[in-house]
């Protein structure tokens, strides 16, 4: 397969520019087209799973394609080959990848991997696993086939991991819950003391939407905004303690299906989307009745909880739970 020379100018001009973070290169028929390059954020604090959000809307589970992501003063190659992506395509990237990196320049790379979810490129939870920051694979946990494992052959010095399968599916980054726009913004702004943040999920569209936000609310207040028949998460950040409280508040009224799409969206809330967005969630609260509301400082969850309720403990990428030995 030949790189072209506007793929090769496009790396250039990638490479000198340093606000770039990715260039994915697609293929069509068998000749490869550069795409455009996606930007480093520019809020004011870089946290690295921001960058990786900005690479989700151009992948697809249907589409193979090239891409060079900077990490750590270095670039590293992916191959980026999806389940459902055409056979052929796929076939032809594999087979490809090392003479794409000696035609763009094997100096230029540390690391060449493939990938075949989209969470395995944009969850930094996958990048931690794969530099060793997470808890080692053991062997059962590698997919081993003909074209997708493979050891550094270029003898350059670069990385070649192949492809290695993440220790657990992701399932709270697949399974998020789409934000609106307000209640994203909502939930960035949430910094000072007394901020306060309420989110519901649209039971219709699953979306979650926000329903009030305040500043210089006192705790004391935080009971009487909770809705008395549906549930609702609540965000707030205590000024006395410093302390940034989740509050999921369920009541025995709100109907069974209100309850269970709540419950559901409380992994990829807390997980994903506040993580993402750069908030530590350092207390879980949750009530069935606005009375049981106590702000405390524990190691230990507050209230009564009846949900699987996640406890912010990983092994590798999976999630963890109190109890989950026993489930």
């Amino acid at each position: 397969m030949e790189v072209p020379t506007n793929v090769t100018l496009a790396f250039a001009d990638f490479v000198s520019e340093q606000s770039h973070f990715a260039l994915p290169i697609g293929i069509v028929d068998t000749t490869l087209r550069a795409l455009s390059p996606i930007t480093y954020p520019e809020d004011h604090e870089y946290i690295f799973q921001r960058a990786l959000n900005r690479i989700e809307p151009v992948l697809s589970p249907k589409t193979a394609l090239y891409l060079i992501l900077r990490r750590e003063n270095s670039l590293v190659a992916i191959t980026y080959v999806p389940y459902l992506a055409n056979a052929e395509a796929k076939a032809l990237l594999v087979d490809n990848r090392d003479a794409l990196l000696k035609r763009l320049g094997e100096q230029n790379f540390s690391t060449s991997i493939i990938c075949k979810e989209i969470g395995e490129i944009t969850d930094a939870r996958s990048w931690e696993e794969r530099s060793g920051y997470g808890q080692p694979r053991s062997s059962d946990h590698s997919e081993h086939t003909d074209a997708c494992d493979t050891a550094d052959v270029t003898g350059s010095g670069i990385r070649d991991l192949g492809y290695k399968k993440n220790k657990c599916r992701l399932c709270d980054r697949r399974m998020k819950n789409k934000i609106a726009d307000d209640a994203l913004d909502a939930l960035k702004h949430l910094g000072e003391g007394g901020d306060c943040v309420q989110l519901s999920v649209n039971i219709t569209t699953e979306i979650l939407q926000l329903n009030f936000r305040s500043r210089n609310l006192a705790p004391s207040e935080v009971a009487s905004h909770l809705p008395t028949s549906t549930p609702s998460f609540t965000f707030y950040h205590h000024a006395a303690n410093e302390r940034l409280y989740f509050i999921f508040y369920s009541p025995d009224n709100a109907s069974v299906k209100a309850r269970m799409k709540h419950t559901m969206a409380i992994p990829g809330l807390i997980n994903i989307i506040a993580n993402d967005n750069g908030m530590q969630v350092d207390q879980k609260i949750e009530i069935h009745d606005a009375e049981e509301l106590v702000f405390e400082a524990k190691d230990e969850r507050i209230g009564k909880f009846r949900s699987v309720y996640l406890s912010n403990k990983f092994a590798g990428t999976e999630s963890q739970w109190k109890g989950m030995e026993e489930q």
